[in-house]
């Protein structure tokens, strides 16, 4: 008998985390297809630009990268998944924003509870943001002197 118990929690649990996570990510992809629609996300994403740029993640990329800098990795990459199936990244592409928010993700979350902690947020924020920018710039070049070598050398 304890084995139905088992098997009743297992998929009540597992519902109602599905439920939880589906009325968080509709609603904000509903969210980012208003803003589209408004034109609303090409101001917000232009504004990361610069820096996508210096990382190489293409403006395709900043809508999924904007989105987990704000609400976080979890939800972000239902964007990345989307943007993936659009067509729209490269595994490269995916990869870097990958890379940019497993150090520098839900920055408003995280800086106010390191706040609240009494820790020095602002550089805490700071480094962060230079951490993930240095590092994902430097492998952005790393990908692109290896598709150079590979094209020239496939050419020889």
């Amino acid at each position: 008998m304890p084995y139905l118990d088992i098997a009743r929690e297992a998929i009540t649990g597992s519902s109602l985390n599905v439920l939880k996570m589906a009325a968080i990510v509709i609603p904000l992809m509903i969210f980012v297809e208003i803003f589209k629609e408004l034109n609303w996300l090409d101001r917000l994403t232009s504004i990361m630009a610069p820096i996508t740029r210096l990382i190489g993640i293409p403006p395709e990329g900043n809508l999924p990268l904007l989105s987990g800098l704000i609400f976080g990795i979890s939800y972000g990459s239902g964007l990345i998944i989307q943007s993936s199936r659009e067509g729209k990244l490269t595994l490269e592409d995916i990869f870097l924003i990958n890379l940019f928010l497993v150090m520098c993700h839900s920055l408003f979350e995280d800086t106010l509870l390191f706040a609240a902690i009494g820790a020095r947020w602002v550089l805490i924020l700071i480094l962060r943001l230079i951490i993930a920018i240095s590092f994902c710039s430097l492998m952005s070049r790393i990908y692109k002197k290896r598709r150079v070598y590979s094209v020239t050398s496939s050419n020889e």
